[in-house]
């Protein structure tokens, strides 16, 4: 691809960025802990690299003031697949602050969204898993984002249209044990977010259809979902103070679930330790569904040299679940190391 932009007759600048993750863990009390649901990444009581290692790279090319061409691949050693495309997509500026996408995105539903891959972005080794729960993370369509400064604040409104299909999706299949094939179609779907020096608000709400297939037959068809969430973030001086509360509603399947974390983060120099607490919580319904966990992590961040960090974190899970556990009560521990290139 680069080559063919390169010998294009039109001359573009293409910019070239990446991220990686190496991390090593074990699960030190009870057998087994989900660090990464999307991606299905287990540990167990054996050390291991595979959960949470990841090589990323970001392609940007600019044909004009106007277009650009936007790439992101990310290769996870949890993953089956050998390379996720996160990105790929055609960025025009209608205007300095508004602009449209057409082709393939992250889904935007949570605060780390964009970013859930980047571990430097962040304190922690990954986004707390009991919020990043959900078995689809991207969309293919169309997306207006607007951009203003409005004095002291920055602000941003993102409207976008897609739908995405997922063959034998990875935690779908763990959770049955069988194989899923499920696709989120017709997803409309709006992210605001209002930030200053010290804090950040953010709003996303997405209503679409699900259709879901086990094991070759259909179960679900054409269902209404949606998703609401709400981040509240403070940067006080060293103090940072994170917070994000959603809701999930499928309402014919009598479906709620509410998820939500808090979380401390205090720089001391080159090092920020961190406390965070997180939780998944639904009722069991009428299909006997009952999945209810939260965790308590404490972990540390050393950015001992320029794009780099390293990162030790204890997790601490209780699941609460009856009909559904997720792999059941758990401690563990991760180290390893975040850098950008």
């Amino acid at each position: 691809m680069i080559a063919l932009l390169v010998n294009s007759p039109v001359q573009a600048d293409i910019d070239l960025n990446g991220f990686g993750s190496l991390f090593a863990g074990r699960v030190t009390e009870g057998n087994e802990f989900l660090a990464d649901y999307p991606k299905t990444g287990i540990y167990d009581n054996d050390w291991s690299f595979t959960p949470d290692s990841t090589l990323g790279i970001q392609l940007s090319t600019y044909f004009t003031d106007e277009f650009s061409f936007i790439a992101q691949i990310v290769a996870n050693s949890a993953s089956d697949s050998t390379i996720d495309v996160d990105w790929l997509y055609l960025n025009y500026h209608v205007s300095p602050e508004l602009s449209v996408q057409l082709g393939r995105k992250r889904l935007p539903l949570y605060y780390y969204s964009d970013y859930f891959d980047v571990g430097y972005a962040y304190y922690w080794i990954r986004p707390p898993a009991d919020l990043y729960t959900w078995q689809i993370t991207n969309y293919n369509g169309i997306s207006l984002l607007y951009e203003k400064n409005l004095g002291d604040w920055d602000g941003s409104i993102n409207l976008y249209y897609g739908n995405e299909e997922s063959d034998d999706n990875q935690l779908l299949g763990l959770l049955f044990g069988v194989p899923v094939d499920e696709s989120w179609n017709d997803m409309v779907g709006i992210v605001g977010d209002i930030a200053n020096d010290w804090l950040d608000l953010r709003l996303s709400y997405m209503e679409g259809l699900v259709n879901r297939d086990i094991n070759g037959v259909n179960v679900i068809k054409d269902i209404k979902q949606q998703f609401l969430g709400l981040s509240i973030n403070l940067s006080l001086a060293d103090l940072q103070v994170l917070s994000e509360f959603n809701n999930y509603r499928r309402p014919d399947n009598n479906i709620y679930i509410d998820t939500y974390m808090m979380s401390l983060g205090y720089q001391i120099g080159d090092f920020t330790p961190h406390i965070t607490y997180s939780a998944f919580e639904q009722d069991i319904n009428t299909a006997g569904n009952d999945e209810n966990h939260h965790t308590t992590t404490i972990g540390v961040r050393w950015d001992f040299y320029t794009n780099m960090a390293l990162k030790v974190q204890y997790d601490k899970v209780i699941d609460e679940g009856v009909i559904v556990p997720i792999k059941g009560d758990s401690s563990s521990i991760t180290l390893g190391l975040d850098f950008v290139f």
